[in-house]
């Protein structure tokens, strides 16, 4: 029973997931475009950014992100959370998904996977999210959807934020075996 219990929240962290990524890419293609889903913006987005904070290649950090989700996932089989047939889809869809891989990675292993200290992944995703957000309030006001002084109120309170790092703070799927959004997780 507690077998097929977590099986069943697996799936649906996977249906809720899937759900999130087509709401965002919808939000994305009514807001004029891609990388505009989220806090800083789009998965895709947020890593590039990311990656030049780290001074890595975006194709390293993919990387460490991927293998710290297969990983994961290797874990869960051997906890029992996860059945191996199971396993072998998640980690085809972390592969194509990378949403998802981070989702699931641990901040740590990802850091670790790239030499750095979590402190470090978890600063340079912090600043790469505010790099996005100033971009997004610069466009607007270049399109006029946002007049200077309030675009210079929204800067003020950018510096002043204490934006998330590797993992979204608060947000997600919480007590799922552990797959949760905090930071330094």
């Amino acid at each position: 029973m507690k077998r097929s219990m977590k099986r069943m929240v697996w799936v649906a962290a996977l249906a809720i997931t899937a759900l999130m990524a087509v709401g965002v890419a919808t939000a994305g293609a009514h807001r004029g475009g891609p990388g505009r889903g989220g806090i800083g913006g789009s998965s895709s987005a947020l890593v590039t950014e990311a990656a030049k904070q780290l001074e890595v290649t975006r194709a390293k950090l993919v990387d460490a992100i991927q293998k710290a989700a297969v990983s994961r996932i290797n874990e869960a089989v051997e906890d029992g959370d996860v059945d191996s047939g199971d396993a072998a889809d998640l980690k085809e869809e972390a592969a194509d998904n990378l949403s998802l891989a981070m989702a699931i990675s641990r901040t740590r292993t990802v850091a670790s996977n790239l030499g750095v200290t979590t402190a470090k992944l978890n600063t340079a995703f912090s600043d790469a999210r505010r790099t996005l957000i100033l971009a997004r309030i610069n466009e607007a006001v270049a399109d006029g959807d946002l007049t200077q002084a309030r675009a210079n109120d929204l800067k003020a309170d950018l510096q002043d934020a204490d934006l998330p790092g590797y993992k979204l703070s608060g947000f997600g799927f919480g007590g799922l075996f552990g797959f949760g959004f905090g930071r330094g997780r």
